[in-house]
């Protein structure tokens, strides 16, 4: 699932869609053949715009942006959802989560990214898309994300049937991560393909 969704990004998640479009066909093949020559010579791995950081815990990947310009959500939006400009479909992956901020799995660590990250967003409606993995290690609970939101959001413009940003918060051993989204939580779920790969 990463690496389709890794390789299916190289190709597709233009940095200037605007622009390559103006592009002629001939020159957009010669200058994107020149600068994936020119990234392989440079540095390899630790130089493509995705990298496959690995498995995070059981049967969840991460996938690095490399690039300041690539947030996830961002992506995410444009490639999931009723309004998506391509859609990703794929045999292997179930959902793809964006994480555009993450710290340690603590609650203090989490309580200051949330209220940075949140803060922009006061007066909107909302909702909490909250997904944990199992094991033991989640030290920040639904119910702590779900009293920062309304702290910081408030409780009163809690929308479970029109929000006009969900926020997502994921939950594993190495890190929590949050983001903001137009998408509701099964946007992100992935259109299975039974393509051969």
């Amino acid at each position: 699932g990463a690496k389709d969704l890794r390789l299916w990004l190289e190709v597709e998640a233009d940095l200037c869609p605007a622009e390559s479009a103006a592009a002629t066909v001939g020159q957009a093949v010669s200058t994107g053949l020149d600068a994936e020559l020119a990234e392989l010579k440079a540095g390899g791995a630790a130089s493509r715009r995705f990298l496959s950081v690995g498995m995070v815990c059981r049967r969840v990947c991460f996938l690095r942006v490399q690039d300041e310009r690539d947030v996830p959500s961002a992506l995410c939006k444009r490639f999931f959802g009723p309004n998506a400009e391509k859609r990703f479909v794929s045999r292997f992956g179930d959902q793809v989560l964006p994480v555009d901020f993450s710290v340690r799995p603590r609650l203090e660590a989490f309580e200051t990214l949330a209220r940075e990250t949140l803060a922009p967003h006061r007066g909107k409606a909302w909702r909490l898309h909250f997904d944990e993995f199992r094991g033991g290690w989640n030290t920040v609970s639904k119910q702590n994300a779900l009293d920062l939101c309304k702290d910081v959001l408030s409780a009163d413009n809690q929308s479970v049937s029109e929000p006009e940003i969900t926020v997502i918060c994921t939950v594993c051993p190495r890190f929590v991560g949050l983001s903001v989204s137009a998408l509701d939580g099964e946007d992100l779920e992935v259109p299975f393909s039974n393509e051969a790969a």
